[in-house]
């Protein structure tokens, strides 16, 4: 069973219950729906007043067939008379006029005088008078003996008897002076509302000192938090978003579904029951039952539909005239199962479950006739964005031959207006009609095969990449072999894109697909279709440029002869892009520019969106960074104006912002970018947007979480087959591996992605992944010297020379300036510096050519690193640190949002002595307290007792903090007697047990 949840929302209307009670309020009216929650929501006014030292009592009226007068006045003070054992209400007793105690006695038998005497003899209304005069003096005295006030609380007012709702009005009106606040709940929605009940709120809503709070229903976001607390665990959105449309943020209502929900599963994922759970739909029905006759026709009307309904659709569903529909609204509106928002668009029950259960009483029948009656009349209206509700009305009453033209309109219509989603579900429900009863699809008059396209474009344009590969495998199976070569040529092509995890059979896919298009006319699909052949086997599967720019031309010729004028600025982006590849910079920006000019004129989303991937692509190797953070992000506003937000090109733009900003050294922007698009597991669609993510993390500083992300991207078979992926892709990981302190596999990743590379055209793009490859070799030489392991050292220096032979057999593509590369000098550099870490001690020159390199380009970090290396090479040349200090300070400045490389710059200089804070400024600084080492121990000692501990002798100490190893020795000897001991193993001995060796320790 669900436990009641905690208390949710509702603060805004608390405050103002919680100030009624300690103000001048008298009367304060909690008015909501059955099930909004009244009680709750009072229950913890009740205990929050309490605590703040109100006293509070609390009785409830009774919906008896007798009436029992003034019930809920006897329940409260019988509440009253067990507080702190009975002692509160014996005070005030003592405290009130004497015929207090035996008027009280009629209400609470035992308090009276002994001799059981009440009042004076006298009845009628004197007596009713003196008897609510006592209430509200004992009330007083309690009020004064707490001195918070005392707040009586009357549940469910709607059932109130006579004698209740005068008892409250005198005790409202003397509330002003005694410190009594009265407070009321009552249900909007009660019906039929006595005579006397409604003309007791007629009258006090309109008096001062009153107050009235309604309660509404529960937000979405308060509907999860809800879901969440019954469920005890998270629940899903989808969860969420369909427990508020059926319960309407009522909090009953959800309750119960989520208790059905609940008792219904067998663990896992909670899911809503379709149906109503039994209790509720009992409550809901009976509710219903207070109408009859024309009023229960017209609710069925309503309910059957599903949606507001005007006074002529009623009468059309119904069958019923105006008048006769007119006063069944009137009758149900005063039954209150009528919501009381009805505007131009009709009128609905007054609950979405109110709806369901009196679907739920009618016979198979009477449903499927009103579902069919309201097909027809709203297809009637003519309204297109009423196809799907069509459709589904007709899907209700079993008619498939009439659903089936319904679903493909309420698709188009989805289209239209970028419902990619919903479309894919329309698509997807006329391929099962088709399939279920092929005659109705040729009665329709449609073409199947179609079906299926559509479907895979709407399911890949809402972001569903695995949904459209299995309709893509499924319409090959089915159609390939189909007589029209049109046909048979879309299908292969589809089947071809959906593949590319395997480029031999995507290739062989596409070359059939182009040569059964030669059979056909031109045509936009044959255009479309020598794009992605152009792109996707040519350009990224044979790395062939040149080859792909004549098929890209060929495909503007088709597009041109078929008037296919929504292909050409797909076309020209991929133009432009081997146009920039080709070294023609100018011209493959004019390029774009074409297809800016005719995707603009013509709001055609996803070409918009192609071509911001490919210019912010272009701005991006020009080292243009704002330009490209600016030109993706242009791209993602329109994507999200297109309805193309989920799709994959549109995360493209996002990766692409995100590389631009990390670029710029903004971590925290690119994290805020990406981090929400990459909350799941990555995926094949999806990859970019991770593998930005993976970047992420490692600059945040969590490189554990990069190297764990960038093992599941490479899980991906496709990441191995397309150039695309190679240098988009291993570049990244080298990076991630080597800042994870393991070069073998970061060597590993940049010969793996090389070995794609045939020819020379885009290696252009690979210096980058060179420079990783080649600091992987020149760390790994560094590890096999540091062991004095020379196979390992030669082993490093051949994987080096390989790379280089590499760069040869690309005749120095990778490394020669290229108008389309603008990092290409930088990248050079970069790789010059790190080959002279291979024999020894770098070269502080050839680094300070690439700290200059990567400054031109604007990319701070790349310049920090290229700092530190060169700080570094100065300190193994035995310059002293004065000289790599202004270095290593300025690295540190560029390397703010690089956390690894900033931990390096520290640690640096930590045990190189120099100050990362420049002398002025650290002569202005408020100075720290400096704490003391026990033993005496300076800070330069503690450095080298830790590494006297860990075993290294005073030349290896002396290397590891930049000093002779003569003044090794003198720190250790130092050292060994401020300890008072004679050898190195008792001082670690020593300063093991006193703390010495953490690292936390000053």
């Amino acid at each position: 069973m669900v436990g009641p949840a905690d208390f949710i929302g509702r603060d805004g209307e608390l405050s103002r219950l919680l100030a009624a009670l300690g103000t001048e309020a008298r009367l304060v009216l909690v008015v909501g729906d059955a099930g909004v929650g009244k009680t709750r929501f009072v229950a913890e006014a009740m205990t929050r007043a309490a605590a703040a030292g109100t006293v509070m009592v609390r009785g409830d009226c009774l919906p008896l067939a007798g009436t029992l007068p003034l019930l809920p006045v006897a329940e409260a003070l019988g509440e009253l008379a067990r507080l702190e054992g009975g002692g509160l209400l014996a005070a005030a007793l003592d405290a009130a006029p004497g015929y207090v105690r035996g008027e009280i006695g009629r209400l609470l038998p035992g308090v009276g005088p002994d001799d059981g005497a009440a009042g004076d003899g006298r009845d009628g209304e004197w007596s009713q008078e003196r008897l609510f005069a006592a209430v509200a003096e004992l009330l007083a005295a309690v009020a004064g003996r707490a001195g918070s006030g005392v707040g009586l609380v009357v549940e469910d007012v709607h059932w109130a008897d006579s004698a209740t709702l005068d008892c409250l009005t005198f005790l409202a009106r003397a509330g002003r002076r005694s410190g009594v606040r009265v407070v009321v709940t009552c249900r909007s929605d009660e019906a039929p509302l006595a005579a006397r009940v409604a003309g007791w709120l007629a009258d006090v809503r309109g008096t001062a000192g009153v107050e009235e709070i309604r309660l509404g229903p529960l937000s979405p976001t308060e509907v999860a938090v809800q879901a969440a607390a019954l469920s005890r665990g998270p629940v899903s959105p989808q969860v969420v978003e369909e427990l508020y449309a059926r319960a309407e943020g009522n909090p009953f209502f959800t309750e119960q579904l989520v208790a059905a929900a609940l008792a219904s599963g067998a663990g896992g994922e909670l899911r809503v029951p379709s149906g109503l759970p039994a209790r509720l739909a009992e409550l809901l029905s009976a509710r219903a039952g207070r109408c009859a006759g024309d009023a229960q026709a017209v609710l069925a009307g309503l309910a059957a539909a599903g949606r507001p309904l005007t006074e002529d659709l009623l009468g059309a569903i119904t069958g019923l005239d105006t008048e006769t529909v007119r006063q069944g609204l009137r009758e149900l509106a005063a039954s209150r199962l009528l919501a009381e928002d009805a505007t131009d668009a009709g009128h609905r029950p007054r609950h979405a479950l109110l709806g369901e259960a009196v679907a739920g009483r009618l016979l198979p029948g009477e449903r499927a006739a009103l579902h069919e009656r309201t097909a027809r009349a709203l297809a009637a209206a003519g309204d297109e964005k009423l196809a799907a509700e069509v459709a589904g009305h007709w899907r209700a009453a079993g008619r498939p031959a009439e659903e089936l033209p319904a679903r493909v309109a309420a698709a188009w219509a989805a289209e239209r207006v970028f419902g990619y989603a919903h479309a894919a579900a329309q698509w997807q429900r006329a391929i099962e009609l088709w399939q279920a009863q092929p005659e109705v699809g040729s009665v329709a008059g449609l073409d199947q095969p179609r079906l299926y396209l559509r479907a895979i474009d709407a399911h890949l344009h809402s972001g569903d990449s695995e949904r459209a590969g299995t309709l893509s495998e499924e319409a090959y199976r089915r159609f390939a072999s189909h007589p029209d070569p049109a046909t048979a040529a879309v299908i292969h092509h589809t089947a071809g894109y959906f593949r590319a995890n395997d480029p031999a059979a995507a290739g062989r896919l596409m070359q059939e697909a182009l040569r059964l298009f030669e059979q056909a006319p031109p045509s936009f699909d044959h255009a479309d279709a020598l794009l992605d052949y152009a792109t996707i086997f040519l350009l990224y599967v044979e790395r062939r440029p040149q080859a792909s720019l004549a098929a890209l031309h060929r495909a503007l010729e088709i597009a041109d002869a078929a008037g296919a004028t929504a292909m050409i600025p797909r076309i020209l982006s991929a133009i432009a892009f081997c146009t920039f590849v080709g070294g023609q910079v100018e011209e493959g920006f004019a390029t774009l520019e074409r297809g800016w000019a005719l995707a603009r004129a013509a709001h055609d989303g996803p070409a918009l969106v192609w071509l911001a991937i490919n210019e912010s692509d272009a701005l991006l190797k020009l080292a243009r960074f704002q330009d490209a953070a600016e030109a993706a992000s242009r791209g993602v506003d329109a994507a999200r104006q297109a309805g193309l937000a989920s799709w994959d090109m549109a995360t493209i733009l996002a990766a692409n912002a995100s590389e631009a900003l990390l670029a710029l050294g903004r971590t925290a922007e690119a994290a805020a970018l990406i981090d929400p698009l990459t909350a799941g597991p990555p995926d094949r669609a999806h990859w970019l947007v991770h593998e930005a993510r993976a970047e992420v993390d490692l600059l945040r500083g969590d490189t554990g979480a990069a190297v764990r992300r960038w093992q599941l991207i490479s899980a991906f078979p496709a990441m191995i087959s397309r150039v695309d992926f190679t240098y988009e892709s291993a570049q990244r990981a080298a990076e991630a591996w080597l800042w994870a302190g393991r070069p073998d596999d970061a060597l590993r990743e940049a010969r793996q992605a090389l070995a794609q590379f045939k020819v020379p055209d885009l290696t252009i793009l690979c210096g980058r992944l060179l420079a990783a490859g080649m600091g992987a070799c020149a760390d790994l030489a560094e590890r096999a010297r540091a062991r004095r392991d020379q196979p390992a050292a030669a082993a490093a220096a051949g994987a080096a020379d390989g790379l280089a032979a590499w760069v040869g057999q690309m005749g120095g593509a990778p490394f020669t300036d290229h108008p389309f590369v603008a990092t290409i000098p930088a990248q050079r550099a970069t790789w010059d510096a790190e080959r002279t870490r291979l024999a020894g001690p770098s070269d502080p020159d050839a680094w300070g050519t690439a700290v200059k390199a990567w400054q031109e380009v604007g990319w701070p970090h790349r310049a920090a690193y290229a700092r530190w290396r060169q700080a570094e090479a100065l300190l193994d040349a035995g310059r002293p640190p004065a000289a790599a200090a202004g270095a290593l300070r300025a690295a540190a400045a560029a390397a703010e949002g690089h956390a690894p490389l900033l931990a390096q710059i520290r640690t640096l200089a930590g045990r190189a002595r120099i100050p990362l804070q420049p002398p002025a400024a650290a002569a202005t600084a408020r100075p720290a307290a400096v704490a003391s080492a026990p033993y005496g121990l300076t800070g330069r000692e503690l450095a080298v007792l830790r590494l006297l501990a860990a075993g290294l002798t005073n030349a290896q100490i002396g290397a590891e903090l930049y000093m002779s190893p003569k003044t090794a020795g003198v720190h250790v000897s130092s050292i060994l007697r401020k300890l008072g001991v004679s050898g190195r193993v008792q001082a670690a001995t020593v300063a093991e047990r006193a703390g010495l060796l953490s690292a936390g320790q000053p």
